[in-house]
């Protein structure tokens, strides 16, 4: 079972012996010391400092050793453009705080390498976001299925990212990504999550490292995406590693009929 621990959730991927795909978040106790930011805090400041003492109390172990570097190079960008991308989208201004906390202002998924990729995918985004189009969506459905169509060639230009098997763990952060120009699932995943944190909307990477418990099965990743309160969460691919449609996902192995097969799929928990 693969578990990444990240802003107060404990996130389990993974699936046993007996077939059970099991996905499920456990909340840490209360939030004693920081509490519900939004609820608490009103002015700019106050809430700034209350996100950034909630990302420095539940970052992962490994992530406190080089706190300096973090403080210095992303924590205060992380808090920034979060902010300014749940004013700038009408669909991020109603998000949840216990979501939001977890699931669109977290600077990392997993143990990818550390690098502010908000400020560089705001960048390169901008024309899309600009645009009369993107700004007319208001479901956070199309929003997601406009940024997964277009991603790949606009964060990095002049090319286009492709799919390339067995990268990970040596090219599946999204600068290594862009640098490189090819990723497997795990990176193709990580983008589009960060992409859409990037414009306000909750996306977790989740997967398994061996299908039905069998390694000769293989292993996949791939996102879950909140879309709103009636709908709740949701499955796709990004569109290198699949369909990338949130309507039909299932257009390649990932839950084929026959990987399907004696496989339970568990209820989220947010």
């Amino acid at each position: 079972m693969c578990v990444a621990r990240f802003a107060g959730t404990l996130l389990s991927l993974g699936v046993v012996a007996s077939g059970h795909l099991r996905t499920s978040r456990t909340s840490d106790p209360v939030d004693q010391d920081v509490g519900d930011c939004f609820a608490l805090h009103h002015d700019e400041d106050s809430l700034e400092g209350c996100l950034l003492a909630y990302l420095q109390k539940y970052m992962p172990s490994w992530d406190t050793t080089n706190l300096g570097t973090l403080q210095l190079a992303i924590l205060n960008d992380t808090v920034d453009l979060s902010l300014e991308a749940r004013q700038s989208y009408g669909w991020a201004a109603d998000i949840p705080w216990p979501i939001w906390r977890n699931w669109v202002l977290p600077f990392a998924s997993v143990n990818e390498a550390r690098n502010s990729w908000r400020s560089l995918f705001k960048e390169r985004l901008a024309n899309l976001t600009a645009s009369p189009e993107f700004r007319q969506l208001h479901r956070i459905a199309d929003a997601t299925g406009k940024l997964n169509s277009v991603l790949w060639t606009t964060v990095s230009p002049g090319s286009t990212i492709v799919f390339k098997s067995e990268q990970t763990p040596k090219i599946y952060d999204p600068m290594s990504t862009i640098a490189f120009g090819y990723t497997s699932c795990t990176g193709i995943s990580l983008m589009l999550v960060d992409g859409l944190r990037t414009i306000g909307i909750p996306a977790c990477l989740v997967g398994t490292p061996a299908w039905n418990g069998k390694v000769a099965n293989g292993n996949h990743n791939w996102v879950e995406v909140w879309l709103g309160h009636e709908l709740g969460w949701s499955f796709m691919e990004g569109l290198l590693a699949g369909s990338g449609s949130l309507a039909d996902p299932c257009t390649k192995w990932f839950c084929s009929a026959a990987k399907m097969d004696g496989t339970e799929v568990g209820q989220r928990q947010t």
